[in-house]
């Protein structure tokens, strides 16, 4: 027979309708999503990625998590042991399981050392903050990569793999696949991007008069000198130029103009819950608490 009407789904929420059945019209709409609030805790004995999916939880929510610490906890240095506990929110269409939704509240033990995290909205614009109110934000993020794994870290010896002789390494490698996005870490202006021998293509920025950071052996350059960025800005891609045995980001950062380990360095965080929001903070954050509990010991 004759067609009556044409729907096109572009994703889980959204339809289109192509409607012929008298003189054609078409329309959008989208679907009714719920949410449903999720508790989960687990160890790490291989990956985050690995103990969500033991855990029947979305891998997704690795992401989501490791945005909610990208100042406080690099991801990429997450060992055996370290443990977590997370509340969030599922998405749903029609009873079917679309995606993962907001971090509400989360606990990630990572060396020893409790990291609590709870969204909390102040005046309007939502944000996440510790068990004390300080912002979870920081002036730089741990990693210039969203994606990658830490390979050699700052020292004051290392074996060099291609000259073949011990010396400093003064920065911090993550490999990732070549053309994956390199980062800005904070704010500031570009007062290099060049080539050079050993660097390959490269750019560095000057935050303020305290901190500047660089990023080496990308595969191209997205940064001119005297630009300005923001952090999070996309300032190249990860490659393996100049003196570099395979693709891979060498994360340098200077302090008062001395090359430091970034790892140890703590940065001003953003500003914290204001007074006049404290008590309110303080109650969304004993009612998180509860939820965080495992279920037989909750009240």
């Amino acid at each position: 027979g004759k067609a009556q009407c044409f729907i096109y789904e572009p994703n889980e929420t959204e339809y289109i309708v192509v409607d012929m059945r008298d003189s054609i019209s078409i329309y959008k709409g989208k679907k009714e999503v719920t949410t449903k609030v999720k508790q989960i805790q687990g160890t790490i004995n291989s990956s985050l990625y690995q103990t969500l999916v033991d855990k029947k939880a979305s891998p997704m929510l690795a992401i989501e998590m490791a945005n909610v610490y990208a100042w406080t906890i690099d991801f990429y240095s997450i060992q055996k042991g370290d443990n977590f506990n997370v509340v969030y929110e599922e998405r749903y269409v029609d009873d079917e399981f679309i995606g993962v939704g907001k971090v509400l509240a989360a606990n990630f033990n990572h060396y020893g050392k409790d990291h609590f995290a709870y969204r909390f909205e102040q005046d309007g614009i939502p944000n996440y903050f510790d068990e004390n109110g300080e912002s979870m934000k920081r002036a730089f993020l741990k990693s210039p990569l969203e994606y990658g794994r830490l390979t050699s870290g700052f020292t004051m010896r290392r074996f060099h793999p291609v000259q073949k002789v011990n010396k400093p390494h003064l920065g911090t490698d993550y490999a990732a696949p070549t053309g994956t996005p390199i980062l800005a870490t904070g704010d500031g202006v570009v007062i290099e991007s060049a080539y050079k021998k050993y660097n390959g293509n490269y750019v560095k920025i000057k935050h303020n008069s305290t901190y500047t950071t660089q990023y080496l052996h990308m595969s191209k350059r997205n940064a001119k000198v005297g630009q300005r960025v923001k952090q999070g800005e996309v300032i190249g891609y990860v490659g393996s130029t100049g003196l570099a045995t395979g693709p891979h980001v060498c994360y340098r950062f200077w302090k008062h103009g001395q090359q430091v380990n970034h790892l140890k360095e703590e940065t001003p965080p953003a500003d914290p819950v204001t007074k006049n929001n404290f008590p309110q903070f303080e109650l969304l954050k004993d009612s998180l608490n509860k939820k965080m509990k495992p279920a037989d010991l909750v009240s």
